[in-house]
C-alpha cells in the first residue's frame, strides 16, 4: 500500500510537469475489456427494457487510474435513452469485484435484429517517462425480437355502408402493421345497439402474420335504423416466439343508410287447378325509409304454378306508399289444390346510393290454388246437354216426318 501511495505522488507530480499531455494511444489499447457479462431480459422483444451487467477486467499486472466508461450505440439504443459516462477510478489488476449496469430501452417500433451497445473505457497508464492515456472498446451485442401490432379495420369501399333492413356481407381487414411476426392472431367480434351479427362464426383465428400482411375476413351483418354503429373487436396475439402476449381492443365505426324495403299481401281471386293466362295480383308496400326508383318486380313459382308473364315495374314507391302488380300465370290441370310459396325478387334504385348503385331484395308470400272452377264445369256440362237435347229433337223431327209420309200413302 506504501508503494502504491509513493507512485501515485510520482504520477501527481508528472501530471502537473506537463506530462498528461503526451503521446497518442499506442501499445497499451485493449488492457481494460468486460468479464461476466450478462443481458436480461433472455429473449428481448421491442417494447422492453434491457439490461447489461458486467465487470472490468484489467489485464496489466498493475493499476491503472482514472478510469471512466461511456457507453453509445446507434439507434434505437442510445438517442432514445441516452446514458451518461460513468467515473470508475482506479482498476487493480485483474478482474475488479465491483459490478456495473447499464439499462436501455429498446422502443416497440424497433425492427427486428441485432443491436450493439459500445462501452468504452479510457484511463491512465504512467511510465516513468510519460503518462499514457488509453482506451478499450467493449461491445455488446444483443438480438431484439420485433414488436407485431395488429390493426383491423372494414375492407370494404368507403364509407363502411350499410343499409337498413337488410343483411350484408363486409370484409374485416387483419393487418400486421408492426415490425415482426405475429402468431397465434385471435379475433372476436361484438356489435353495438341497432347492429347485429349474423355470422355463424363470431371469432377468427390465424396462425402467423407476418409484418406488413394482411387477411380479410367475412363477416355477415344486420343493421336497424339509420345512425353510426359500430364493431368491437377484441384481439390477441403473440410475439414470433411465442414469449409475449398483445392484447387490444379496436372500434370500427361503419354507417347506416336509408332504404326501401317491401312487404307483400294477395289481391283479388285465387285461381283454380287448370286455369290458363289468369292474372294473379299482389299488392307491395314500401315500409322501408327510401324512395324505390325503377323497381322491378320478377315472380318465381312452384309446380303446378308456371309464370306466363313474371315480371312487373313501378317507376316510384315512396315510403309509406302501396301499389298493385299483377302477373299471369297457368295452373297444371294435374295439380293439387293448397297454398304454394312463391317468391317475388325486387331490383331498384335509390337517392341513397350512387348513381349507377342496383339495390336488390326478395320476399316470400303464397299463392292459394283452389279447386277446378265450377262455373266453367256448369257452363262444359250445360253446353253438352244442350248438344243432346238439339240431337234428340233433329232425331224425333226425322221421325215425325217419316210418319206423315207414310199416312199420306
Amino acid at each position: 500500500m506504501k508503494s502504491q501511495t509513493i507512485f501515485l505522488a510520482v504520477a501527481t507530480v508528472l501530471i502537473m510537469g506537463g506530462l498528461a499531455g503526451a503521446q497518442a494511444v499506442g501499445q497499451y489499447t485493449g488492457a481494460v475489456s468486460l468479464v461476466n457479462v450478462t443481458v436480461s431480459p433472455n429473449t428481448i422483444v421491442a417494447g422492453q427494457n434491457v439490461t447489461v451487467r458486467f465487470q472490468l477486467y484489467n489485464s496489466y499486472n498493475y493499476w491503472v487510474y482514472g478510469t471512466t466508461l461511456q457507453p453509445t450505440g446507434e439507434y434505437p439504443l442510445l438517442n432514445v435513452s441516452p446514458l451518461k459516462s460513468e467515473i470508475i477510478g482506479t482498476l487493480n489488476p485483474g478482474a475488479n469485484p465491483a459490478y456495473y449496469s447499464y439499462t436501455v430501452h429498446i422502443p416497440s417500433t424497433t425492427p427486428a435484429g441485432s443491436y450493439t451497445l459500445l462501452l468504452t473505457a479510457t484511463y491512465l497508464i504512467y511510465s516513468t517517462t510519460s503518462t499514457q492515456i488509453s482506451t478499450s472498446s467493449m461491445p455488446v451485442s444483443f438480438y431484439v425480437q420485433a414488436n407485431p401490432s395488429i390493426k383491423v379495420m372494414a375492407s370494404n369501399p368507403e364509407p363502411s355502408t350499410l343499409y337498413s333492413g337488410y343483411n350484408q356481407t363486409i370484409g374485416l381487414l387483419v393487418e400486421n402493421n408492426g415490425y415482426g411476426t405475429a402468431r397465434n392472431v385471435t379475433l372476436t367480434v361484438n356489435s353495438s345497439p341497432g347492429l347485429s351479427v349474423l355470422s355463424s362464426v363470431r371469432s377468427f383465428f390465424i396462425s402467423n402474420l407476418t409484418a406488413g400482411s394482411s387477411q380479410s375476413e367475412p363477416i355477415l351483418l344486420s343493421a336497424n335504423g339509420t345512425g353510426t354503429p359500430y364493431l368491437i373487436v377484441n384481439a390477441t396475439y403473440y410475439s414470433a416466439l411465442l414469449n409475449k402476449r398483445f392484447s387490444s381492443i379496436q372500434r370500427i365505426n361503419l354507417s347506416v343508410a336509408p332504404s326501401a324495403q317491401f312487404s307483400i299481401d294477395s289481391e283479388g281471386p285465387s285461381p283454380g287447378i287448370g286455369a290458363t293466362d289468369v292474372p294473379v295480383n299482389f299488392r307491395i308496400t314500401n315500409t322501408g325509409t327510401s324512395p324505390a326508383e325503377q323497381l322491378q318486380l320478377n315472380l318465381q313459382t312452384p309446380y303446378p304454378v308456371t309464370p306466363v308473364a313474371s315480371t312487373a315495374y313501378v317507376n316510384n314507391l315512396q315510403p309509406g306508399a302501396s301499389t298493385n302488380v299483377t302477373f299471369l300465370v297457368s295452373i297444371d290441370s294435374q295439380g293439387v289444390p293448397g297454398n304454394y310459396p312463391v317468391t317475388l325478387y325486387e331490383q331498384w334504385k335509390q337517392p341513397s346510393g350512387s348513381v349507377n348503385q342496383q339495390f336488390t331484395g326478395s320476399d316470400n308470400y303464397y299463392i292459394d290454388i283452389g279447386q277446378a272452377n265450377p262455373t266453367a264445369s256448369y257452363e262444359t256440362d250445360a253446353a253438352i246437354i244442350i248438344v243432346i237435347i238439339v240431337i234428340i229433337a233433329m232425331v224425333f223431327r226425322r221421325r215425325s216426318a217419316k210418319s206423315r209420309k207414310k199416312e199420306k200413302k
